[in-house]
């Protein structure tokens, strides 16, 4: 009983002492030599370990065993075997433990790249005006509905001071909690430098506030509209999103081209945006949206197109308000491409209505 005692005892000191001499040149070794060594180096701990428990027990009882004799050779090869068994078992033990950990540490990641979204998505949905705002002289709706947790889309309306509405709709570059806090920065600025310019000055300063502080890679696609519920005039800039549209009943659907640059906020430090002036009159709509709708896949794979787009907003015998004619024409939108966004849709619709 005492000399495995001292057996175990050794075993655990000599594969101990071994492995922390050796560790660094093991680490070096491919996977399958690695192996080897290690069971090297178990089975010589074992017989090492025979050797110093059988001084121990001589040494302290005086019992005069014959360790190197060649009786002992089978009892070596066992304690050597049995050495290179549990070593083996505490290496595949230590490997377990360790891919475990690493398991545990990607799932705390992804939880805590879950949470980032779920919250970047809470700082969004607070930061967006309600799906349907009216007023006296017109009516807004809006759907911002995002491909995955958060959208890099958003919009916003708000009230000027000399009584006009400033309305935008907006696609940020990329996604997550970045992309909700550039968002948050363009929102929040973009009615405070409205107040007192035009439409194209508004653009054309808060692109340069945004190229001072946005890596090359980040950038703000947005459109804004200056709208008077009074007379009805529109002053319309557009810094790299799809074209608006007027929606006029018995007409056909009519992309709004504004002139001059429309390159994204943010791209350049430098960029002299113009404007586009129009009116709407009572039962006019102006529509504004991102693209992930015109280049949202249909079935054969190919991007719906704006001119498929814009056959699906006639509003000719559609009295619906605002929000329900968007709804619909959004579920016409995924009728031809399908039910799952590959990017985020925006829209907002503006209906001059009568004082």
């Amino acid at each position: 009983m005492l000399f495995g005692l001292f057996a175990g005892l050794g075993i655990s000191l000599v594969a101990r002492s071994l492995f922390r001499i050796l560790q660094s040149q093991l680490e070096r070794l491919p996977l399958g030599r690695r192996n080897a060594a290690n069971a090297g180096l178990f089975f010589v701990s074992g017989v090492a370990a025979w050797v110093l428990a059988g001084l121990a027990v001589n040494a302290l009882t005086g019992a005069g065993l014959h360790i190197f004799s060649r009786d002992a050779l089978g009892s070596i090869a066992i304690t050597g075997g049995l050495a290179l068994v549990i070593g083996l078992a505490f290496v595949s033990f230590e490997r377990l433990k360790d891919r475990l950990a690493a398991s545990v540490a990607r799932l705390k990641e992804v939880e805590f790249a879950e949470r980032e979204l779920q919250l970047a998505r809470s700082l969004q949905s607070r930061l967006l005006p309600p799906a349907e705002i009216e007023g006296e002289g017109y009516r807004v709706a809006a759907r911002n509905l995002p491909a995955r947790v958060v959208a890099g889309d958003f919009y916003d309306v708000f009230r000027l001071a000399d009584g006009a509405i400033g309305l935008t709709v907006a696609d940020v570059a990329g996604k997550g909690m970045a992309a909700s806090l550039i968002m948050a920065s363009a929102k929040a600025r973009l009615p405070l430098l409205a107040a007192d310019r035009p439409a194209e000055e508004a653009l054309r300063e808060l692109n340069r506030v945004l190229a001072a502080e946005l890596s090359p890679r980040e950038f703000v696609a947005l459109a804004f509209a200056r709208f008077d519920p009074a007379s009805g005039s529109v002053a319309l800039a557009n810094a790299g999103l799809p074209d608006p549209y007027l929606l006029r009943r018995g007409e056909p659907p009519r992309p709004l081209v504004v002139p001059g640059p429309r390159l994204p906020l943010g791209a350049r430090g430098e960029v002299f945006y113009e404007s586009l002036q129009l009116r709407l009159e009572p039962g006019d709509r102006l529509l504004m949206f991102t693209d992930g709708l015109a280049e949202a896949p249909t079935p054969a794979g190919e991007p719906l197109g704006y001119a498929a787009l814009a056959g699906l907003m006639s509003m000719d015998g559609d009295a619906a308000a605002p929000l329900i004619w968007l709804d619909g024409f959004l579920e016409r939108v995924r009728e031809k491409s399908g039910p799952t966004l590959e990017d985020d849709w925006t829209a907002l619709v503006v209906e001059r209505s009568s004082l």
